[in-house]
């Protein structure tokens, strides 16, 4: 950021050189003056970022030099630090009171002086990271209902899953099932072989002591054993079948079930669809009314009175109300803050300085229509510290954002008459009145739920 001057007021030589090294490791350009009138003198020559003023001083004070600064328009905008020995709250309230921004002590760390500097949008903190992923909030919203939803299409794809298990388990145990059945079988014509070659064997007494002629009873013997053999295997292979059919039956019951199912989840999931979006709907409606009328209440007292910065305490202790509220009402979005500078009729004095012309002159004398603070580089020189302070609070806070701007307003865009029409007094209350500040939240919704269209409301 481009500010590199400094206008150091003391009339202690040693104070100021202190303090112009602090100030030069910021690459800030100083220049000195001791004494308040010496300052005045010098601001009428040049302009300064940041001027910081001793309290004690020959001739007029620092509380003295800074109500000369600030009632003068050319010089208004220019933040003055007091740097003073002097401390205490009533002191710095009456500091801020005349136009300060606040009080640093001629005894303080570096980081002190880097903090005020940064709050001022002097210099700029390259270590600040990323604001964390703000965490889900715990309360139940819309989104609740669109996990119910894909629940249920969870629900829906593990019937089917279990639907296709169950087919396979089955074609597993019919194939298993054919297998046994065949090693049964022989192994039991195996045992029935052995069996009857084991009654054969030349060593076997009953054998030796048969005559030669009765083959064929052995053979008569064997074709019965054979013939058992396979009445024992065919009942068992019709025992596996009907095991087998009726595993066949339950499993189609089972499918049978599993298609009900399913088509009561399917029609479940098209009347949860229906009221996801009937809550969608509903919930952007009340969400626009309520942050409508949110809006309105802010906006209509926001007038930013004359000489004051825009960003000072008074909008600092709105917005930190506001924030309060929003976060009660589990809000989560962008808070932007927008000032409208309206422009005053404007003439220059002797010395080239432009002040408000005087009332009763005609709007066709004024030299120049601006604001006093229009042309101020950033919102951040148009704020006191104690709303830099909120700012930087704000800026940890996951579910809300908050965004400054600045609108230099045209001598057509406001309620203004014609040039000539009326005279400077009634102009320039016309440009007070449009001096103000405009408070717009914008929501942070679902992906899934379209944002509502939000309209700036600020009562004129």
């Amino acid at each position: 950021m481009a500010f590199k001057r400094a206008l150091v007021v003391d009339d202690s030589n040693t104070a100021r050189q202190s303090l112009a090294r602090l100030l030069a490791d910021y690459d800030m350009e100083v220049a000195f003056a001791d004494s308040g009138e010496a300052a005045l003198e010098f601001l009428h020559r040049e302009l300064v970022d940041v001027i910081f003023m001793d309290h004690t001083m020959p001739g007029m004070d620092g509380l003295e030099a800074v109500s000369a600064i600030k009632s003068n328009p050319r010089t208004a905008t220019i933040p003055v630090m007091m740097y003073t020995t002097k401390e205490g709250e009533v002191y710095v309230s009456q500091a801020r009171a005349l136009g300060a921004v606040g009080v640093l002590p001629k005894k303080f760390h570096p980081n002190v002086l880097f903090e005020m500097l940064q709050k001022l949008g002097l210099v700029t903190d390259r270590r600040t990271g990323e604001a964390s992923s703000p965490e889900p909030s715990p309360r139940r919203r819309i989104s609740d209902v669109a996990d119910e939803v894909d629940a249920e299409y969870d629900r829906r794809a593990l019937g089917v899953s279990v639907q296709t298990l169950m087919e396979r388990i089955l074609e597993e145990q019919h194939l298993k099932l054919r297998s046994d059945i065949l090693s049964s079988q022989r192994r039991f014509a195996r045992e029935v072989a052995e069996e009857i070659l084991a009654q054969q064997s030349p060593a076997d007494p009953a054998r030796q002591s048969l005559p030669a002629g009765p083959a064929p009873r052995r053979h008569g013997a064997l074709v019965t054993g054979l013939a058992l053999a396979v009445m024992a295997l065919t009942v068992f292979g019709w025992q596996m079948t009907a095991q087998r059919d009726a595993a066949l039956l339950e499993a189609a019951r089972l499918g049978a079930a599993t298609r009900s199912e399913l088509d009561a989840l399917s029609q479940r999931n098209a009347g949860l669809s229906s009221a996801l979006q009937d809550a969608s709907q509903a919930a952007g409606h009340r969400l626009d009314a309520g942050l409508a009328a949110v809006q309105w209440a802010l906006n209509d007292p926001a007038m930013i009175p004359p000489g004051a910065l825009p960003f000072g305490d008074d909008a600092a202790r709105r917005l930190t109300a506001l924030a309060g509220h929003l976060r009660r009402l589990g809000f989560s979005g962008t808070v932007r803050v927008t000032a409208a500078l309206a422009p005053f009729c404007l003439v220059a004095d002797p010395t080239g300085t432009l002040e408000p012309a005087p009332p009763e002159r005609s709007t066709g004398d004024c030299d120049v229509f601006a604001h006093p603070m229009a042309d101020s580089a950033t919102p951040e020189s148009l704020q006191t510290v104690g709303f830099a302070t909120l700012m930087e609070e704000l800026d940890g806070d996951p579910d809300l954002r908050l965004e400054l701007a600045t609108e230099a307003l045209a001598p057509g865009d406001g309620p203004f008459p014609g040039a000539g029409a009326a005279d400077a007094g009634e102009w320039n209350r016309l440009a007070a009145m449009a001096s103000r500040l405009t408070f717009t939240l914008e929501p942070r919704l679902p992906d899934s739920v379209p944002a509502p269209a939000l309209a700036e409301t600020s009562r004129p």
